[in-house]
């Protein structure tokens, strides 16, 4: 296993020899008591990374990161505002030369520098999607015009598709681009206050360039939003061109490393080769054609949902890092009346708090990996011109989005209430990684949008089984009615199986599934239009588009852990965290199980029963089972997380080094005061 960043003394003279170089007794007895002993927490570490090389890989990539002093994490939490954008500036560019020496591909940036830095990086915005969209939008000339200047920062780039009015909502952007057959140019205009670009990261100042997304404008008639590539400042002194107006936005709850931007433009005119034309073309007469799936062109966004969905688990697991470990070595009162106090993971309700969170973040891991392979696949058919597999992939990636930010963002809350009034500090890591994770809530498609989307699609395909269609395999329960059955569950013992817990969630899905569909459908029946009906569903599409989620993620995190080929003591380990995660949900919602007789009310005791029962499990088992997510002190951010356990002396380390306490208040301020 990794070694600690900080397992020496502090040598600097604020705080200097306040953090001992041992480990914390508590927590090291943590580690002694578990059956997950070092060589299988470091097996474990293998298994969530995807095998033992690229272990090795990340953590010799973090360890040339932050041997750079310009990556120390420090002084992380007492920046200004203006530090932390040009830390984030100055990290981006040395990223640059970075990559290149070490040969870095472009999942491992996201995959371990980003997972190191929290995703802190101005340009990161230019990594995912603005190369990433040229890679898989642009015809092959276009390609060669601009993918190395792109790949080479020779052109520095952001995607403009959120404006001051609109989001999610594509087709009600106002931004225009309306095609001038005599010059053969684009003249693109914000027509209005509400149709200028609103938000895009490192628009505000540092961008050259702009994928814009534009509603296609020939002869008068609109073809709906294309992307367009716009230059937006001089690559000689990087000064705003005519016809532009950039700036920044303002100060943000978190990234503060990021200048989210706006733009307005007016009569700006560039030339039709610059519209993104491999799935669509506009030729020198203003003829439209398009090839392909129009669903194509949002391909980017895929992968940026598919990302998001990875850094959920990792934000999760390392605010669970922190959680755990000061839950271990911190100290609250007697469970026995004159007896010694106890650790707070000793309590049960603590346990309640951190415990089917950490079981979550090893679901949403197997999950994100499963659906990394279901990207990699589509993307290999789209290259042959096949399409069919985008439907599917736009429901999940959009679902999973949703469902892993909306999830991590409240288990995160629930671990910074754990951590009692230390968890409000900025030095424990925690309010920063619950911003951090809201933010996904709402960006890239806000996440009730985004669960109707999956509702949306699951509806379709629900009518195409009545009719004899073939569903993709993630839906193909949707054939099978279930309706009637009632859960075979007797015993305990069954309430862990996991046969017999996949049935379960797949009930409940096509129930909700069916009701939604029904009372669309019924409300149509009394007059309604279909998008009315439609509007006065979305509470139970909604629903019903979670528990596709939640059945989606139970079925491949047994799956996984089924296949795994792991030593046995880990097997046993993970299929209890397996189980917690299946029937903690269950007991949560047990409502929708009982509603229609499928669970009966002795089940549904027999489950709350083995709900405690797995927390106990867990508990001997918590420590090391978040130490083999592998994040070292420099990745953790927190003063509550380190890997010694050295709470109390690492706390009062950070506040010696507060700014504030470098003075005492003038004679003057006192007086003011």
């Amino acid at each position: 296993m990794a070694q600690p960043q900080h397992d020496t003394m502090i040598t600097d003279d604020i705080g200097a020899g306040v953090i001992p170089q041992i480990v914390n007794p508590l927590l090291q007895q943590e580690r002694d008591r578990a059956t997950l002993t070092k060589d299988l927490v470091t097996r474990m570490t293998y298994m969530i990374d995807g095998g033992q090389d690229r272990t090795a890989r990340r953590r010799h990539i973090e360890s040339c990161l932050f041997a750079d002093p310009v990556f120390s994490e420090r002084d992380r939490y007492i920046r200004t505002s203006v530090e932390t954008f040009d830390i984030g500036v100055e990290r981006s560019i040395r990223l640059i030369d970075f990559k290149k020496v070490h040969n870095i591909t472009f999942s491992e940036v996201w995959d371990y520098i980003y997972r190191a830095l929290s995703n802190d990086l101005t340009f990161g915005v230019h990594d995912l999607m603005f190369v990433t969209f040229i890679e898989n939008q642009a015809t092959e000339e276009q390609k060669e015009r601009w993918l190395s200047k792109a790949q080479d920062v020779q052109m520095l780039g952001t995607y403009a598709q959120t404006e001051l009015g609109h989001g999610t909502y594509l087709p009600g952007l106002e931004t225009t681009a309306t095609y001038i057959p005599s010059t053969e140019e684009f003249v693109l205009n914000t027509p209005n206050l509400s149709s200028m670009k609103w938000w895009p990261g490192a628009l505000g100042k540092t961008s050259t360039h702009v994928i814009l997304m534009a509603q296609l404008i020939i002869g008068g008639k609109k073809y709906g939003p294309h992307a367009f590539m716009v230059q937006l400042r001089s690559l000689k002194d990087h000064s705003v061109l005519p016809g532009r107006s950039v700036g920044a936005i303002g100060e943000k709850w978190n990234l503060g490393g990021v200048d989210n931007g706006y733009l307005a433009l007016n009569n700006v005119r560039i030339p039709r080769q610059d519209m993104f034309m491999k799935y669509s073309e506009v030729t020198a007469d203003g003829t439209y054609s398009k090839r392909g799936n129009p669903k194509v062109l949002y391909s980017t966004m895929m992968v940026v949902r598919l990302k998001i969905a990875q850094e959920s688990w990792q934000s999760l697991g390392r605010v669970l890092v922190t959680a755990i470990r000061y839950s271990a070595v911190r100290k609250q009162g007697p469970i026995e009346e004159g007896g010694p106090e106890v650790a707070v993971l000793d309590y049960q309700t603590q346990q309640e708090k951190l415990f089917p969170g950490l079981a979550t973040a090893y679901a949403f891991n197997a999950v994100s990996k499963r659906l990394q392979e279901v990207f990699d696949k589509v993307q290999a058919d789209i290259s042959k011109e096949n399409f069919s597999g985008l439907p599917e992939l736009h429901a999940l990636t959009c679902g999973l989005k949703a469902f892993t930010t909306d999830t991590a963002t409240r288990f995160v809350d629930t671990a910074r209430y754990a951590c009692g009034g230390h968890g409000f500090l900025l030095s424990s890591g925690l309010p920063y990684s619950f911003s951090r994770l809201s933010a996904g809530c709402t960006y890239e498609g806000e996440n009730t949008v985004m669960m109707l989307q999956v509702a949306r699609y699951l509806l379709k395909s629900a009518y195409a089984a009545q009719n004899g269609g073939t569903l993709a395999s993630s839906i193909a329960y949707l054939a099978e009615d279930n309706s009637g059955q009632t859960w075979p569950a007797q015993t305990v013992k069954d309430v862990t199986d996991c046969g017999l817990l996949c049935k379960a969630y797949q009930h409940r899905a096509y129930r909700l599934v069916s009701q939604a569909g029904q009372h669309v459908t019924q409300l149509m029946g009394k007059g309604q239009s279909q998008g009315a009906a439609w509007n006065n569903s979305t509470i139970d599409l909604v629903r019903a588009a979670k528990a596709h989620m939640q059945f989606y993620t139970v079925a491949i995190f047994f799956d996984v852990m089924k296949s795994l080929n792991v030593d046995p003591a880990i097997r046993a380990v993970l299929q209890t965290l397996s189980c917690l995660y299946a029937v903690y949900m269950m007991d949560q919602s047990i409502g929708d199980f009982l509603e229609d007789g499928y669970v009966n009310a002795d089940q549904a005791q027999m489950i709350h029963a083995q709900y405690l029962a797995l927390l106990s499990a867990v508990r001997p088992e918590a420590v090391p089972l978040v130490d083999a997510f592998d994040f070292s002190d420099m990745t953790v951010h927190s003063v509550l997380g380190c890997y010694d356990g050295n709470v109390y002396e690492r706390l009062y380390e950070h506040a010696l080094r507060d700014p504030k306490n470098k003075t005492e208040m003038g004679a003057s301020q006192w007086d003011t005061a």
